[in-house]
């Protein structure tokens, strides 16, 4: 947990953003800028923002924009908190104000191995010359409120490179949406036609709602997750009507991700629901052929109960991935093992016997057991007064005493409805 937060400079911040600036322009590590020009700016209500502690000023990043151009002229951390995700956080609130004021291109100039690359690189800019660095903004300034008034975000790679245990999926999704996008001409002139709607379903705890967040991270597109209850409540009940106006607006967003999670809560066979639900899925139905009629969008849906959709909504011509999402196979869960217990220094742990003891674990079975685990070692570790590690046993024990969220029965049903249903 960080003691650090982000906020927008305040021109009471003045005389520490010129301290912090200054220390850093003498540190042989710190970043290069020009001092004077970075100062007058600030005194100009340029973009600028800081990270503070409840008692220190740590880091500070600052933007000028002119001609619709925007730079970043400085990005200053104090040496002893830097490497802790700081200069990602500040770069990010910073591409925030500039979106707000219209501006999508951003660049900035450093020096080959200058302290801020890495800050830079996590936030997704490239380098484009000996010095320049540059990103364009996935959002136009003009998509900024469209995404926000639906509850979207802008993810970092980081929820791709994080997904662990799905190794297919995330082939899949390589191969069928990535590679179409980046080799835009040779696909047309094969008739590739890159996938605009997906189907995800499996058991509840098995990451469908990482993996469609993972999806929009690779994408570098916003990810908006649109719930059936938050639409039924702002719609005033009328869940289509709202249904609607959220796609007819999030339609004009140049590329986004559109999530709809528990999709057969909204989508059941209308020869089982009444007029109002039937309604429902008329709008879901209206939809898709909506995606499908502009690049750069993507819809995905999520189901724990494929069968109970409607048989029109699955049909083909809908959606053209329907992936399932179970519980994570030996390697899988080896990986994710691994990931849960990297942080903990001290340990004697053979891994294969866990991977063996924990079949029909979800990711959120598995990191509950590590916990357990862990929990144990520690009480352990008060009760006797030293430090002790967390072993083998202690893992087999918590899962011994943990029940998968997935019974053997749901899982034969997942597989049956794996081998009807999956479309890749």
């Amino acid at each position: 947990m960080t003691n650090w937060h982000v906020r927008s400079y305040d021109t009471t911040d003045h005389t520490a953003t010129v301290r912090l600036l200054e220390e850093v322009r003498s540190d042989a590590e710190g970043p290069s800028f020009d001092l004077t020009d970075t100062v007058l700016a600030l005194r100009e209500d340029t973009p600028a923002v800081v990270a503070v502690t409840p008692d220190q000023f740590v880091g500070v990043a600052v933007a000028k924009y002119e001609r619709g151009h925007a730079q970043v002229l400085a990005l200053a951390i104090a040496p002893a908190w830097r490497y802790r995700g700081i200069g990602s956080a500040l770069l990010q609130a910073l591409e925030n104000q500039l979106l707000h004021a219209g501006h999508r291109r951003i660049t900035t100039l450093l020096a080959p191995g200058q302290f801020g690359e890495l800050a830079f690189r996590n936030r997704g800019f490239s380098k484009t010359g000996l010095t320049l660095y540059e990103k364009y903004e996935p959002l136009r300034p003009a998509d900024v409120t469209t995404v926000e008034r639906w509850g979207g975000t802008l993810l970092t790679a980081a929820e791709w490179h994080g997904l662990a245990g799905m190794a297919d999926g995330k082939r899949l999704v390589e191969q069928r949406l990535l590679l179409p996008i980046k080799e835009n001409e040779l696909a047309e002139t094969y008739g590739v036609v890159t996938p605009t709607a997906m189907l995800l379903f499996g058991p509840p705890g098995t990451g469908k709602t990482s993996f469609a967040r993972a999806v929009a991270a690779r994408l570098e597109w916003p990810f908006v997750e649109l719930l059936p209850s938050r639409l039924v409540a702002a719609g005033g009940g009328n869940l289509a009507a709202e249904l609607r106006t959220a796609i007819t607006d999030l339609m004009q967003v140049e590329r986004v991700v559109v999530f709809i999670d528990e999709v057969d809560e909204i989508a059941q066979s209308r020869d089982a629901v009444g007029p109002e639900s039937q309604s429902v899925v008329n709008e879901l139905l209206k939809a898709i052929p909506q995606f499908r009629s502009a690049p750069g969008r993507l819809l995905i849906c999520a189901t724990n109960s494929i069968a109970a959709l409607d048989p029109a909504f699955i049909r083909p011509g809908r959606f053209d991935l329907v992936l399932p999402v179970g519980p994570p196979d030996a390697p899988g869960r080896r990986l994710l093992l691994d990931r849960f217990l990297e942080r903990i220094d001290n340990k004697q742990v053979d891994i294969e016997p866990v991977v063996a003891a924990t079949e029909l674990f979800t990711p959120a079975d598995l990191a509950a057991t590590v916990q357990r685990a862990v929990a144990a070692a520690f009480h352990r570790a008060v009760d006797r007064g030293e430090r002790l590690p967390v072993t083998t046993d202690d893992l087999l024990a918590a899962a011994r005493s943990s029940r998968p969220t997935i019974s053997s029965e749901e899982l034969e049903r997942f597989r049956a409805d794996a081998k009807i249903f999956t479309r890749s």
